[in-house]
């Protein structure tokens, strides 16, 4: 009961906390290189996240009942919220949106489009060291999680890139880069999570630089 309660309150403070606004739309938008918004545009933004953050609180509970993510040490805490975060970040991509125009598209959509090429890369990078780190160290309960967590993020990645484009054209690019690059950043901290130790640290550091990352780099090219 202390761990749902504790995870609750965890959720329901970020909820709070971290509750969209004008200003917030705004911000967001501009850091994705969407110079001065209009207000419709800030509009899609505020929807953006509160479809994300309403899900905080009842993610976060259901985490708890996760054997990886119960207790009170600081992995824990890591795997509630970087575990109800990815899949908040999932959800919220995954499902349909209710009155918004959808609008095709004449030129194909890759990841490569949307995503920053050091970001994928990068993450894959990260993956393949904590995916060795498990197997070497015989670590093989936290396996599993690692497993979902990969999935989860190459769902969002999925969803990303094939979700319908609707809405404002500018805005729906930038966002959609947004949870592209969001969860690769989160699924860098699972996996620094389920490694431990200072890799927990390293993991949050690769988050914060992901997600802060908002240029589309050119395609590689051999």
């Amino acid at each position: 009961m202390y761990d749902v309660l504790w995870a609750a309150g965890v959720g329901l403070f970020l909820l709070v906390a971290l509750w969209p606004t004008q200003s917030t739309g705004r911000r967001l938008l501009k850091s994705w290189k969407v110079s001065d918004p209009a207000p419709a545009q800030v509009d899609d933004a505020i929807r953006y996240l509160k479809r994300r953050r309403l899900l905080y609180p009842w993610l976060f509970v259901g985490m708890s009942f996760v054997p990886f993510a119960s207790g009170r040490g600081v992995g824990s805490f890591a795997a509630v919220v970087l575990g109800g975060t990815l899949l908040a970040e999932l959800i919220a991509l995954s499902l349909p949106r209710e009155g918004r125009q959808r609008v095709a598209t004449l030129t194909p959509r890759g990841l490569f489009d949307i995503g920053s090429q050091y970001v994928l890369i990068a993450y894959a990078a990260i993956v393949l060291f904590g995916l060795g780190w498990l197997l070497v160290r015989l670590e093989i309960a936290q396996l599993p999680v690692f497993v979902v967590s990969v999935a989860a993020v190459a769902v969002v990645m999925w969803a990303a890139v094939a979700r319908p484009a609707d809405g404002d054209e500018e805005v729906d690019r930038a966002l959609r880069t947004r949870s592209v690059h969001v969860s690769a950043g989160i699924g860098a901290a699972m996996v620094g999570a389920l490694v431990g130790g200072p890799f927990l640290f390293a993991g949050v550091v690769a988050w914060v630089l992901m997600a802060n990352t908002n240029v589309v780099s050119k395609k590689i090219v051999l």
